[in-house]
């Protein structure tokens, strides 16, 4: 699979070069976004708690963006100040690339620099990546086929040390649609470590969404973590099962959600094989659940890989004149590998997300999410988190 990267640069560079009679077309968009957050952890009668506003002015440029060639970016200019118990307030201003990229478009895509690549529900990734990706169709098949780093230029501006690790990813993803409105996807997406030589991941795997019929979707997420890290072999597995039903015809729209995750644990450290299941590194299991704003769908609070953990999941749901939404959902996490007389209840959470969308520019997200640990649990004892996003577009 490292052969991905070498063959993706190839191609590209043997595309026709485009020639410019005129001054192609921009497009600017512009966005005002302010961001709140707060988190409580209590462990063992010790309280933390850190806090953060961050302002942020976005403007993303499209040129070109109906011709073969096309470019995009993505710039941010924003300020972050943290709060945290027995520290100083600190403040960041910071100017960043998000995403620059130029691309090729005519019967097939190619796009080159630093693209936003999000998979269905986040399971697999959601980075900004900096490298090449191809998508093309091979008869009802739709595939993904990508290589690059996260961070491999800095991220900030003038800021050369933030660059990110130096683990090189190459993906492939295979999509088709056999049935209307349902998606069966195979996935092999490698990390291979290079800053620290600690060996390769190997993330494959199968999964499947779409609608049933009757307000009825669902979701089924299956995969393996193979390689090694450290002179140990990687033998992990891991799935996420579920379904949400919407009532559509109703004034409310309401709806009911159950899940069901799972990543396997390592229940033996000492015999060369890690059995704990392990996400590519680039997720951040985040969905909508039928609502307008995005959660956290294993915790708010939590919020945690799915690695050594059994999360069962079920939530409620509202949408009121296509103006506000929202979700109340109930997690109950168990640990996989327990030693003996080790009781396996991590502990339970609930989360409430809200979406609001007053008018077609402003959009508002905010949820708070609880967490109460088991009498085993590692930390925290208890963990509250909330957030608030608001985003003006003009």
């Amino acid at each position: 699979m490292d052969r991905i990267g070498p063959l993706l640069i190839a191609a590209t560079l043997s595309l026709p070069v485009p020639a410019l009679a005129d001054p192609p077309a921009i497009e600017f968009r512009r966005s005002l976004q302010l961001d709140l957050a707060y988190e409580r952890q209590t462990d063992d009668g010790d309280r933390d708690r850190e806090g953060a506003v961050s302002p942020l002015f976005r403007l993303i440029g499209e040129v070109a963006s109906e011709e073969t060639w096309s470019g995009f970016f993505e710039f941010d200019v924003f300020s972050e100040r943290v709060w945290e118990r027995g520290e100083p307030r600190s403040t960041t201003n910071t100017a960043r690339v998000n995403q620059a990229y130029l691309q090729y478009d005519d019967g097939f895509r190619i796009r080159a620099g630093r693209w936003l690549y999000r998979d269905e529900r986040e399971w697999l990734i959601d980075e900004n990546i900096d490298g090449v990706m191809a998508r093309f169709d091979a008869g009802p098949v739709r595939i993904d086929a990508l290589a690059g780093r996260v961070g491999w230029l800095p991220r900030a501006l003038f800021e050369p040390g933030s660059r990110g690790d130096r683990i090189a990813y190459y993906g492939l993803l295979a999509q088709m649609e056999p049935a209307d409105d349902r998606y069966v996807e195979a996935f092999a997406i490698l990390g291979d470590d290079r800053e620290r030589g600690a060996g390769e991941q190997l993330s494959l795997g199968l999964r499947s969404w779409g609608e049933l019929g009757d307000g009825l979707t669902y979701w089924a997420d299956a995969g393996l973590s193979r390689g090694s890290d450290n002179d140990r072999r990687l033998k992990g597995y891991g799935f996420d099962i579920g379904a949400t039903r919407l009532w559509e015809d109703h004034d409310l729209q309401p709806r009911v959600t159950v899940a069901f995750a799972q990543g396997s644990g390592d229940g033996d450290p000492d015999d060369g094989t890690d059995r704990a299941y392990r996400q590519t590194g680039l997720q951040s299991n985040e969905a909508r659940l039928g609502g307008f704003a995005k959660l956290k769908y294993y915790g708010e609070a939590l919020d945690p890989d799915l690695s050594d953990i059994r999360i069962a999941t079920a939530g409620v749901g509202l949408t009121a004149n296509d103006v506000v939404s929202v979700d109340l959902l109930y997690h109950h996490y168990r640990s996989v590998s327990v030693t003996q007389g080790q009781d396996s209840h991590l502990g339970d959470a609930l989360d409430l997300v809200l979406g609001l969308r007053p008018t077609d520019a402003l959009e508002i997200d905010a949820a708070i999410g609880w967490f109460a640990g088991g009498s085993d649990a590692a930390d925290p004892d208890r963990g509250m988190a909330a957030r608030i996003e608001m985003e003006y577009a003009f």
